[in-house]
């Protein structure tokens, strides 16, 4: 039973994150800030912070905060870094070794969008089944790892052959896009 659980959990998650907007925001975050292991690790504290918050929290959740609500924030929110990443000036890089804001920008909109999604929903469903919300977490967080770490990886490969000018305008564009349909409900 609790190897099954964890295998089960494992893989749902990477499968439900195999190309979802999270790991898509992976992927734009480390081909902008070009630190994949950042990239990786902040949103991988942001999926186990949510997912935490799912395996213990999550019935509170689904009835004192409309999934709509959750929604429109973290649509909004990858609108705003869209908007932010493309309003940067071309001759001002930041320097990886002193810039938080990557690291908290990761994590912020990891987070939101995380909350109220499917993987949110399939680790309060699998530990309220099972009874072993420590297993769903470790599960879940194998997971999320995989997924992350493939979305860092070709995040900065990607980055790695353009210019820092199209870096910030696709990645712009791509938030912009992501956050429209997150509000829009397609995504």
């Amino acid at each position: 039973m609790i190897l099954d659980v964890f295998a089960s959990s494992a893989l749902l998650m990477f499968l439900a994150e195999l190309g979802d907007k999270t790991m898509l925001a992976t992927v734009c975050f480390s081909a902008q800030c070009r630190r994949p292991l950042l990239v990786m690790t902040a949103a991988m504290l942001a999926l186990i912070t949510s997912t935490v918050f799912a395996v213990f929290v999550g019935f509170v959740l689904n009835t004192t905060l409309p999934l709509d609500i959750i929604r429109i924030v973290s649509g909004l929110l990858f609108i705003i870094i869209g908007i932010w990443v493309m309003a940067q000036r071309d001759d001002v890089e930041t320097d990886p070794e002193t810039d938080t804001t990557s690291a908290l920008s990761v994590f912020s909109v990891v987070l939101l969008a995380e909350m109220g999604d499917k993987t949110q929903l399939t680790a309060v469903t699998i530990a309220a089944s099972s009874g072993l919300p420590i297993i769903v977490l470790l599960g879940s967080t194998l997971g999320f790892l995989l997924v992350t770490a493939i979305g860092a990886y070709f995040g900065d490969r990607a980055a790695g052959s353009a210019s820092l000018l199209t870096v910030r305008r696709v990645t712009g564009i791509l938030f912009l896009v992501f956050g429209f349909l997150v509000l829009a409900g397609l995504f």
